[in-house]
């Protein structure tokens, strides 16, 4: 294969170009990537690896932003860690603005080298700036000179190799970490009675006084969890937990907790911080540990909730294996991503994004609810088709042929006499061989029935149901969703109406082509798909129905436009970033016309007896509407791609883990 043999000259091992191989589109945008850096013929190892993070490092990355960068990389004018990670912003913030090559290098640090001696002499002028702080702090230093050298004064130097140089030069000065600094360089001694000096920047203070390591945790402890902490502050508590991140610093241990309802931090030192060490307790461990609930001086706030954990006493309740990190690191492609899915989403990005999704589904289910609507559960394994026959699971179900539902509709249609309003939450199969970033072979699928409305009622539910479930969720989950998407807030009322008509023309003032190649425009009857649909909805701006499509285009149930028969009484919901996110439309509630539609789309109507039988038995005026609850939390997140906000994502090739 010539990819392979690409992949294999540039120095990828083994596993990489598997992994990559496996990924159609990474696949052809690491090929236009290494073409556009001139090293198709072969490279250093080095340079693959940095062509790699160019095309992993940032999903939002294009292809002509990557392969704008990729001759710096090929020709070494980008070396660095810190060039390539700015010069990726600078691309991506651009978006589709044509960019200025010397700005460009400007802000990236394109060209720029930093020679050894240059970083040996940054590193002894910062050190002896700092020299007050030096006497104070000692090896607790560290991390601040590191944090400025990187950072300012040397932006653009390998970070690896400004760290050695910084623990090179300290242990000079003060010997090798962990012991006392030399007589003729160590600060006056405090007085036994005084504070411990407090950690370096970014990090939490000492506990006031020395803690004790309790032979047993027999001191009274209530066992709470993560989300209760605020409610213990001063108290000592019991903390089960995973060890979702552990630092090391001189005789400290700070350790990231994660127990799936918050993060905490906690802090061990002395003897509880060298037993912890000595048992080599590794990420993901679970543990107990015990201690006070302690809040930082404001320079040192902790990261999540505000307060740390001071820990006195410790106990593993399951270690965790040495192969983690052979599982997922920083240069996992998104196929090994999904394949340890089960480890991924331990993650802090991917836990946030499952608890804001757990808090968007209640919130769908609170405004459902309390706006009267009852919740049904109708079958997923059916016999009948809803929306045609070319994008369905078909299983035989002993012996008879039988579909994986592509939407309940059919039967909440059937529940609206006995209950009303009535909604469900259920997955949703399409057999779509797609690939893109909003499709998926398995959905949650939030379908509503309403009898006795009219479209404009439809179409207000519709908008209901979007703001409010979005201003619940901002207030059952605010704090994880705004730290992801800054910009989240609650869409103003009421949304735009647009017909497809009018949709149609706007394509053609703006110069939205059915076919860009050809710069052939869209005309009555044509289907609007996912890339121009998109480009629709940006320039548009805000969420805006997309009504009265034609009756060819849509499904046999929907209802035709009184005032135009060639349209029916439709809608899609779009958003900007995402496209479409709901559809909806009236029912068809005339017998006679129900039978029409069937004949049209050529259905049998025998299989179809129970739910044409609704249109006998006291028929009604009735709408109702479908909602991707993925597509949905995609939007509200201002994630990129959809696989990213499901459990575990099912689409073209993927059915595992």
């Amino acid at each position: 294969m010539a990819e392979e043999k690409l992949f294999a000259s540039v120095g990828f091992d083994e596993t990489r170009i598997k992994n990559t191989l496996k990924n159609k589109a990474l696949t052809e945008l690491l090929v236009a990537i290494l073409h556009a850096a001139g090293v198709d013929k072969g490279c250093d190892k080095a340079i693959g690896n940095r062509l790699y993070d160019l095309a992993t490092k940032n999903s939002k990355i294009k292809t002509e932003q990557a392969t704008f960068v990729a001759p710096y990389i090929g020709k070494e004018r980008i070396k660095t860690v810190a060039q390539l990670e700015a010069a990726i912003k600078y691309v991506v913030a651009a978006g589709d603005a044509k960019i200025n090559p010397a700005d460009f290098e400007q802000h990236t640090g394109v060209g720029v080298v930093v020679t050894p001696q240059q970083i040996k002499d940054t590193v002894a002028s910062t050190i002896a700036e700092k020299k007050a702080d030096l006497d104070s702090k000692g090896w607790g230093l560290r991390g601040h000179l590191t944090g400025v050298l990187t950072k300012e004064k040397l932006k653009w130097a390998d970070p690896a190799e400004v760290t050695a140089e910084v623990k090179h030069q300290l242990e000079a000065l003060l010997g090798p970490e962990g012991e006392k600094k030399p007589a003729a360089a160590a600060a006056t001694p405090a007085p036994a009675a005084a504070h411990p000096p407090a950690a370096a920047a970014g990090h939490s203070h000492l506990a006031e006084g020395p803690l004790v390591v309790l032979k047993d945790p027999a001191t009274p402890a209530s066992y709470i969890k993560l989300r209760d902490v605020l409610k213990h502050e001063g108290h000592r508590v019991k903390i089960q937990a995973w060890c979702y991140n552990i630092r090391e610093q001189r005789k400290l241990v700070f350790v990231e907790l994660r127990d799936g309802t918050g993060f905490l931090q906690a802090v061990l030192e002395g003897d509880v911080a060298k037993a912890f060490v000595q048992k080599e307790i590794r990420r993901e461990a679970s543990i107990a540990l015990f201690g006070k609930l302690i809040r930082p001086p404001t320079a040192n706030t902790a990261k999540w909730s505000g307060l740390e954990l001071h820990c006195d006493y410790f106990e593993v309740i399951g270690n965790s294996s040495v192969d983690l990190e052979g599982l997922l690191n920083l240069e996992s492609g998104p196929d090994v991503l999904f394949d340890q899915r089960h480890i991924a989403l331990r993650g802090e990005r991917s836990s946030h994004y499952m608890y804001i999704r757990s808090q968007g589904m209640r919130a769908f289910r609170d405004h459902l609810f309390s706006h009267g609507y009852n919740e049904v559960t109708p079958p997923t394994m059916v016999g009948t088709l809803c929306e045609g026959g070319s994008e369905v699971f078909q299983l035989d179900y002993f012996g008879q042929p039988a579909y994986m539902t592509q939407s309940s509709q059919l039967y909440l249609e059937t529940c609206i006499p006995a209950l009303g309003d009535v909604f469900c939450i259920l997955p949703s199969f399409r057999a779509e061989k797609s690939r893109t970033r909003r499709h998926l072979t398995e959905y949650t699928h939030l379908e509503a029935e309403r009898p006795f409305i009219t479209f404009e009622d439809l179409l207000e539910s519709i908008e209901s149901l979007i703001c409010d479930t979005y201003k619940r969720t901002l207030e059952l989950a605010g704090p994880e969703l705004l730290a992801i998407n800054p910009k989240a807030a609650v869409p103003k009322r009421p949304f735009k109406r647009v017909n497809y008509t009018e949709a149609i023309e706007f394509c053609r003032k703006h110069l939205i082509y059915k076919d860009e190649a050809k710069k052939e425009f869209f005309e009555f009857g044509d289907d609007i798909p996912e890339g121009p649909e998109r480009k629709m909805i940006e320039i548009i701006g805000e969420p805006t129905f997309l009504c009265r499509f034609p009756v060819e285009m849509k499904a046999f149930y929907m209802k035709k436009d009184p005032k135009d028969p060639r349209l029916t009484e439709s809608c899609d919901l779009l958003v900007p970033g995402v496209g479409e996110i709901v559809g909806g439309s009236m029912r068809i509630h005339d017998y006679e016309e129900l039978l029409a539609a069937y004949k049209r789309e050529k259905l049998d109507p025998s299989p179809y007896y129970w739910f044409t039988d609704q249109r006998k038995y006291g028929t009604v005026p009735h709408g109702g509407y479908g909602l991707g609850v993925e597509r949905f939390m995609v939007w509200i997140l201002g994630e990129e791609h959809i696989r990213n906000v499901c459990l575990y994502p099912r689409y073209t090739g993927r059915c595992h883990p």
